[in-house]
């Protein structure tokens, strides 16, 4: 069997095992989780394919392909769960490491690639947000596969208009999951690239031809069948009010132009101690090569334009990951940390920084899980003590591969720690951490309560988990306290889900007959469910 090979189905076996064990194992944390999974629901009880909807109201903020894929996966698997809610991006998140490893082969070497698909995997916002039902990492999967097809498609001298082809069916469905971003990550890195490189050819080629016509007649076709299901209210809400237009300005997520310089450091970990080395390494006279300044030009483009664009999440730089994995793999391949003599402070000096960080880490994880721990844990000694095992151990590990010269092994102890620990965290953490972050219990216990007729409102908070763990599509969602108090005064009886301390000042209203059906915690937050009459 080719070495190639080999690679692909060990990636295949690493990630499906990183990425679906026990991927339903905890139920759908706010915000995005129980939002989506409602919207794909809602979707499969009659609201419609074309124009999304969230709790009977059509839904502005993204387009339907996630949501379809969503519904399928409950389709096929006979109902809407939180394994079906995160399957697309499990499936997808793998999916990107076999383009990564393909991409780096093609750019470098077939190591290379590997190594980047390995150390993607393992960067700590890819994997979690593999884990989750958000759009991010299907999202990437397509800017990452236009890419590749548009880089690869340039470099060859017959059937190019079949990898452009593909490059422009990716950025459609990208479109398709989420608007405008689908198309400028690719557009920026492949046409600011051979702009840079002065490559006029790739633009004057024909061989896009056939690639734009799909994408026009495909986005087309899904803008007219909108337009026809919504009208250009809903068009222009979904293409400007609630995407382009938060470029400029938002009223949510908005950080300042520095957040991701500080941001990314932690959601690369652990591979960011050897990221500023990747690029000293990288852009040096030894180092250097077009192949890596791509995928350099890669991470600066995409990073400057999400750090200019108002709004910022972690997740909105996911698509940049593969850049910067294929950066750090560039350099673990050329520096391996256990080669003979290859003891180069570009390289040891990272290498060390992250053992001695393994290692407070084993000393801290005991006490920072008694401490802290005890908020949302059962168990916080046994879970400090175990995690503490696992990063100690493979700090240990791969520090004696080191000092005993074997190659690529620390790399790979290092990989093995990680996905130890998030196997471990996946059986025992998370499902701890879910009785703290979960809407199931208090939203059983409002069903519970509700009688035929009840009207059930929530009021300034995100109300899709209990959409979504009630089975109420039509709950009535309350910004203003004048609206409070009028449903509260209303004829028929209500039910209303609040902060405690909203409760605590509605309690001082003598005019108001309400009393507490129901208290819970969400996340942070203390909840009461509050009505206005008595339980019958």
């Amino acid at each position: 069997m080719k070495k190639s090979t080999l690679y692909v189905v060990f990636l295949i076996v690493f990630g499906g095992i990183l990425f679906f064990y026990n991927l339903g194992g905890w139920d759908l944390w706010n915000p995005d989780e129980p939002r989506y999974a409602q919207i794909a629901k809602e979707m499969l009880q009659g609201e419609g394919w074309i124009i999304p909807h969230l709790n009977s109201e059509v839904y502005l903020d993204k387009p339907p392909l996630f949501f379809w894929l969503m519904a399928a996966t409950a389709t096929a698997l006979g109902g809407m769960t939180e394994f079906a809610a995160r399957f697309p991006s499990a499936f997808f998140g793998l999916f990107t490491l076999l383009l990564l490893f393909y991409l780096g082969k093609r750019l470098f070497n077939e190591k290379v690639g590997f190594l980047s698909a390995l150390i993607l995997a393992t960067s700590v916002e890819y994997l979690w947000l593999a884990h989750r039902a958000n759009i991010d990492a299907t999202l990437t999967f397509f800017t990452t596969a236009a890419i590749t097809c548009f880089y690869v498609g340039f470099y060859k001298r017959q059937g190019k208009w079949i990898l452009y082809l593909f490059a422009y069916g990716a950025m459609a469905f990208g479109v398709l999951a989420k608007l405008q971003i689908g198309v400028i990550v690719p557009v920026l890195v492949i046409g600011g690239y051979f702009l840079m490189q002065r490559e006029w050819r790739f633009f004057k080629d024909p061989s896009h031809i056939p690639g734009i016509a799909l994408f026009v007649a495909f986005i087309g076709g899904w803008l007219a069948l909108a337009y026809l299901s919504g009208g250009k209210e809903y068009l222009w809400g979904l293409l400007y009010q609630k995407t382009a237009a938060t470029f400029f300005e938002t009223a949510s997520h908005a950080r300042p132009f520095y957040y991701y310089l500080v941001n990314f450091p932690y959601n690369f970990v652990p591979w960011i101690v050897f990221f500023p080395s990747a690029l000293i390494f990288g852009l040096s006279a030894k180092g250097r090569k077009k192949e890596f300044i791509f995928a350099f030009f890669w991470f600066v483009v995409i990073f400057a334009f999400f750090s200019i664009s108002e709004a910022k999440r972690d997740l909105y730089l996911l698509p940049l990951y593969p850049a910067a994995a294929l950066m750090v793999g560039y350099l673990l391949e050329q520096l391996p940390l256990g080669a003979e003599g290859v003891r180069r402070k570009i390289i040891s000096i990272p290498f060390l920084i992250l053992v001695i960080t393994l290692a407070l880490g084993a000393i801290s994880l005991p006490i920072v899980a008694a401490i802290k721990g005890k908020f949302y844990l059962q168990h916080p000694w046994e879970i400090g003590i175990i995690s503490a095992l696992i990063v100690g151990g493979g700090g240990f590990l791969a520090f004696h591969a080191y000092q005993h010269r074997r190659r690529d092994l620390p790399f790979y102890i290092i990989v093995v720690t990680v996905f130890a620990l998030t196997l471990y965290g996946l059986t025992r953490i998370v499902p701890e951490v879910d009785r703290y972050k979960s809407a199931r219990p208090l939203s059983q216990a409002i069903v519970s309560a509700m009688r035929p007729g009840d009207q059930l409102g929530v009021y300034q908070m995100e109300g899709a988990s209990f959409n979504y763990y009630t089975g109420y599509n039509q709950i009535k969602w309350l910004e203003e306290e004048k609206d409070l108090r009028q449903f509260l005064r209303s004829p028929q009886r209500v039910l209303c889900i609040m902060r405690d301390r909203h409760y605590n000042l509605l309690q001082k209203d003598p005019t108001l007959s309400i009393s507490v059906v129901a208290t819970g915690q969400v996340g942070h937050k203390r909840l009461a469910v509050i009505s206005n009459r008595q339980t019958p």
